[in-house]
């Protein structure tokens, strides 16, 4: 721990009312809770900035605000966002003051000034395939939102972003032009444990229905070694690549282990992510019900194992897309929240996990950092 003492880790929780946060030393035994900030906003996702040390929310109501002070206090910051449900903000890590924001209806918005002004993005409107993008997809509760945004920490100008229901998009001019990412994926795949349900007037059945799902990309992880080397999670399973998303790799833990939301990726490339079918769940769209656990994927998905020592064994739950997290120590921490208000930890990469916070709302956002 040396040079590190003076450091502090800090869990970032967004919820459907608010956002928590949650603060430790490097050693991450005792942690002290703040919050609720932001009340009455449903806050989908936090992003911290280390260059400028603001902290950014994402919010479903009514857009981005900004924190100069770790979030003990708020501004509103949405000033040229004519659509007002954000869910993701991404920090450019090369341009001080550049920011991203991805919105509902498939909007991507840029600031220079940290936030202080938005403008549209509207080159995205000629990506390829943007008419094929629908407004939803069918049994998603989503529909169209630009719901991602990740940078390469390496290559200045190349981003990735997500567009529910129509996979990962990358960029290498800042935005200029976009270049979807689909070689190696399923355009579809089985639904598994998926319970009868006769349709409505004689119509299609629920199982039948979803007898296939849609590929629907949920979240991205780029490797903090190589940023070349990403890894994927969708409805149709785990993926990685090795060439900035050129082809993908099925890397799935097992066929009826594949559907999950959150992934996360630590330093040593080892691969976290939380099934979103476990136990008895028999329900679209998605959860836990019964043991809840998470599976790591070391050599970047090469080797899986289900790892449960602390976590609960009768929940019913989900891990959502933002609500899964690492941080950059040594050994790493491991943070997720689910939507029944609980965050889990684990210092160990995993092997343990303990409870750090309960009886918060629905939880849609984890963010981890490290601060002075």
């Amino acid at each position: 721990m040396k040079g590190l003492s003076h450091k502090r880790v800090v869990i970032g929780v967004a919820t459907v009312d608010g956002c928590y946060f949650l603060e430790s030393d490097v050693g991450r035994g005792e942690w002290v809770r703040r919050g609720p900030y932001l009340s009455g906003e449903s806050v989908n996702s936090l992003r911290y900035d280390v260059h400028s040390g603001s902290l950014y929310a994402a919010t479903l109501t009514e857009g981005v605000f900004v924190s100069r002070d770790l979030g003990g206090a708020w501004k509103l910051s949405s000033r040229g966002l004519h659509v007002r449900k954000a869910w993701t903000i991404g920090v450019d890590p090369h341009k001080e003051g550049r920011l991203y924001v991805g919105t509902q209806y498939g909007h991507l918005f840029r600031s220079d000034d940290s936030g202080a002004s938005w403008v549209e993005v509207t080159s995205l409107y000629d990506a390829p395939h943007r008419m094929e993008w629908g407004v939803d997809w069918g049994m998603g509760t989503l529909g169209l939102a630009i719901h991602t945004v990740k940078f390469d920490h390496e290559r200045e100008g190349r981003f990735y972003i997500i567009a529910s229901g129509n996979g990962v998009y990358r960029t290498d001019d800042d935005g200029e032009s976009w270049k979807p990412l689909r070689s190696g994926l399923l355009e579809g795949c089985q639904a598994f444990n998926q319970r009868s349900q006769a349709g409505a007037g004689g119509g299609e059945s629920l199982e039948t229905h979803l007898r296939t799902v849609h590929k629907c990309a949920h979240k991205i992880a780029l490797s903090g070694r190589d940023p070349s080397r990403l890894y994927q999670q969708n409805h149709c399973g785990v993926y990685s690549s090795q060439n900035s998303g050129e082809a993908w790799y099925d890397r799935s833990p097992d066929d009826e282990h594949r559907h999950g939301f959150g992934i996360t990726v630590t330093d040593d490339d080892t691969v976290y992510t939380v099934p979103a079918y476990q136990g008895i769940c028999g329900e679209h769209n998605s959860c836990v019900r019964g043991e809840l656990k998470v599976y790591r994927g070391r050599r970047g998905g090469g080797v899986w194992e289900a790892l449960g020592a602390g976590l609960p064994r009768s929940v019913h739950t989900c891990v959502l897309r933002d609500a899964l997290s690492s941080d950059s120590l040594e050994p790493p921490g491991v943070y997720f929240g689910t939507t029944s208000g609980e965050v889990f930890a684990s210092v160990d990469g995993g092997d343990s996990w303990r409870r750090l916070l309960g009886g918060v709302s629905r939880i849609q956002g984890v963010e981890s950092f490290v601060v002075d």
